[in-house]
């Protein structure tokens, strides 16, 4: 990947990631938006843009870390089945951790049933952009797309996993869900090789 591809991915996953903000800001906070002056609404979804922004850094260091990760295991482990294997292990993994761990530090004896949204979300997402990224180049893409986008998403997304509030982690999921998949289906594009 060329300097001038690496950052034409920065600046759209940077523009994108403010749009998710803002599209945040439009969907919850509609009302605080529109309450008062013109001032208040450009300001504060000026706010939101530079909060998704934020994110889309978030989301950019945790893609090239993924890809160091991706390029290390491919060495250490000999066969790519077995890669492939260690990554279906932790999506299951961490789905189940996604679960349990945030129902024992934030359930307090409550219903489990909630705490099954987030991770189904999530999942739904990866399955529909994992197979959308084999379409477009080949079957072996799917499984590292639903690694990437599921797991590494997960990791990004634990500061709003530790509330409870519907808006907190919906707002940081949305401009990392729009920088991911937007990263994810950008990158067959950027690395081939021009003939």
């Amino acid at each position: 990947m060329s300097l001038r591809k690496y950052g034409w991915l920065f600046f759209t996953t940077l523009l994108l990631g403010g749009l998710g903000g803002a599209l945040v800001a439009f969907i919850f906070d509609w009302s605080k938006l529109t309450e008062s002056t013109v001032g208040n609404f450009l300001v504060g979804t000026l706010m939101y843009i530079l909060y998704g922004m934020t994110i889309s850094i978030v989301a950019q260091m945790g893609f090239f870390a993924y890809m160091t990760i991706n390029y290390f295991a491919k060495t250490i482990f000999k066969t790519p089945t077995l890669w492939k294997s260690v990554q279906i292990f932790l999506v299951v993994f961490v789905f189940f951790d996604m679960i349990y761990l945030r129902y024992t530090s934030l359930g307090e004896g409550g219903s489990i049933g909630p705490f099954f949204i987030e991770p189904i979300l999530l999942l739904v997402v990866s399955v529909v952009t994992a197979y959308g990224k084999s379409n477009l180049t080949n079957r072996t893409a799917w499984i590292p797309t639903l690694f990437f986008m599921f797991v590494v998403t997960s990791l990004e997304w634990i500061p709003a996993l530790k509330e409870t509030d519907v808006h907190s982690t919906l707002s940081m999921l949305v401009p990392l869900l729009f920088c991911n998949v937007w990263q994810v289906m950008q990158l067959h594009r950027l690395v081939k090789r021009e003939s």
